[in-house]
């Protein structure tokens, strides 16, 4: 198990290595076209890139590994929540024999922690708590759950331990995006984000892993206990990174940004200096009320346009089956006596793809709103071909179940190289920086009660209307997805996040 964990670590870090030597090629292309723009510029930028090479590993590693260990612990929890689950339906416990109720509740109470802290967050994110504060709640809030999940003697405090471990699921997932954009360097931003997704899904991975190194009946709570120390990792690393410098920008702590910022990413002090004071330009440093940041929220023209953007890609990338179908595909597997082994798969499988898209991400023939479109038809043409096979064809033949899986990996493989990371990059970035932490705590509530909404209603529908219809109505909302990224969504790579906001600005001006 310590080897699965050290594994774990050592491939957050040399993904991280991986992303920053593909981006070479980018970082060419920019300096080239700089050149022609910019001679004093790119003298700067020269001092900047020394004091990089100065240092042995990128400033940024730790500032990214930390925010990243929170996307895997969550992911974890969906792992390992379906391992225990499974284990304790197939057994009697020291609860005893529990009904499907209680499975569904032990499965869904981490969520219902996670929708509570979201929607917490969104008065309190920014005027009470930084992303460092944030990040240290985070994972004392996964310790804390963790070892009253290992330790409860009743039930009911299992489900107790297992909400407190959602708080921290719904803590970690409002600040983990917001950290890792307003802390990484333009260049990369996007592809860090989108490693935060990558880290998601090794969790799963992990979860499933310690499910079968812990299968018996006596040894399910180590399936719930072995991320411990990956928390306590967490816990030490938001002890020791930075704060972000955007936050302290908000907050008119300017000289505490300029220190924040050359540490994170390793500029010059120059160039950190004129970084804050765009931080700055942006920013409102007066103290306003919840009511009030909500107002300027839905009532600003750029502030609606941004949350319709980031909102609406939250609701499609669930709404258009992704959570339901997975589970669909998970009992073909269980019918063909391949459950955990196909499920370990299909995870390795999506942390590969999740990988080529943080790759393509911040590339000069990619770009967010590209990655968006392509995965969008892929998954609209793999959901029309299984509402195809289930509405004209025999389910239960072995070919067509060949099929309807072959389909699933089609939209798997496509979902984790658009709506997977890029919604996240997109809602972490869009956001103008005074009310960048409330919106994005509405679009985590969003992401949490889409999810749950869908699992909830897909075995209803199942049962009542059939596969085809079910399958069908996904088609639809796919198909409108499509629509909605090439008319509402624009391109952000290798824009600051400052100049992200001037470009929604006059995108919005235009319409009016």
């Amino acid at each position: 198990e310590i080897n699965l964990l050290f594994l774990v670590v050592n491939v957050l870090y040399l993904s991280s290595s991986f992303i920053l030597k593909s981006n070479s090629i980018s970082n060419k292309y920019i300096v080239k076209n700089f050149k022609l723009k910019n001679i004093n510029a790119l003298q700067k930028s020269n001092v900047d890139v020394q004091l990089n090479k100065s240092n042995a590993l990128p400033p940024w590693l730790p500032s990214f590994v930390t925010a990243a260990l929170g996307g895997l612990l969550f992911g974890s929890d969906i792992g390992s929540s379906s391992s225990v689950v499974r284990i304790l339906g197939e057994s009697v416990s020291d609860f005893g024999s529990l009904d499907s109720i209680q499975l569904g509740q032990l499965a869904s109470s981490s969520l219902l922690g996670a929708m509570i802290a979201s929607a917490s967050l969104i008065k309190i994110g920014d005027k009470q708590l930084g992303r460092k504060t944030e990040l240290i709640t985070a994972s004392l809030l996964f310790t804390l759950g963790t070892i009253l999940e290992y330790f409860a003697p009743t039930f009911s405090l299992e489900l107790i331990g297992r909400a407190i471990y959602g708080l921290g699921i719904g803590t970690a997932m409002h600040v983990a995006p917001l950290y890792i954009a307003e802390t990484s360097p333009s260049d990369i931003r996007g592809k860090l984000v989108s490693l935060k997704e990558a880290a998601i899904v090794g969790g799963i991975v992990l979860g499933y892993a310690t499910g079968v190194a812990f299968s018996g009946d006596s040894n399910w709570r180590l399936v719930y206990g072995s991320v411990l120390p990956l928390e306590i990792l967490m816990f030490f690393g938001a002890l020791f990174v930075s704060e972000s410098p955007r936050w302290l920008a908000l907050r008119g702590k300017g000289d505490d940004a300029v220190k924040s910022i050359q540490r994170i990413q390793g500029i010059s002090k120059e160039s950190a200096e004129e970084s804050v004071k765009a931080m700055i330009s942006t920013a409102d440093n007066d103290e306003k009320p919840a009511s009030e940041l909500f107002d300027e929220l839905f009532s600003s023209p750029y502030n609606k346009q941004a949350l319709l953007i980031g909102v609406g890609l939250v609701l499609l990338q669930q709404l258009s089956g992704q959570p339901s179908v997975l589970y669909f595909a998970n009992r073909i597997f269980e019918r063909a006596g391949l459950g955990f082994e196909a499920a370990l798969g299909v995870g390795i499988f999506k942390f590969v793809m999740t990988l080529i898209s943080s790759v393509l991400v911040e590339n000069p023939e990619g770009g967010r709103k590209s990655l968006l479109t392509y995965g969008s038809i892929g998954m609209t043409a793999s959901l029309a071909f299984i509402t195809f096979l289930f509405g004209f064809c025999d389910s239960q033949d072995p070919t067509v179940q060949t099929a309807i899986i072959t389909c699933i990996l089609g939209f798997v493989g496509s979902y984790q190289i658009g709506y997977g990371p890029i919604t996240w990059l997109i809602l972490s970035e869009i956001f103008p920086l005074r009310v960048r932490s409330a919106a994005v705590s509405i679009g985590t509530l969003a992401n949490f009660g889409s999810n749950l909404l869908v699992t909830l209603l897909f075995e209803y529908e199942r049962q009542n209307f059939g596969e085809f219809v079910l399958f069908l109505q996904f088609t639809i909302v796919s198909l409108f997805g499509i629509y909605f990224i090439n008319k509402e969504v624009f391109e952000t790579r290798g824009l600051s996040l400052e100049d992200i906001e001037k470009k929604l600005r006059s995108i919005v001006d235009s319409k009016i």
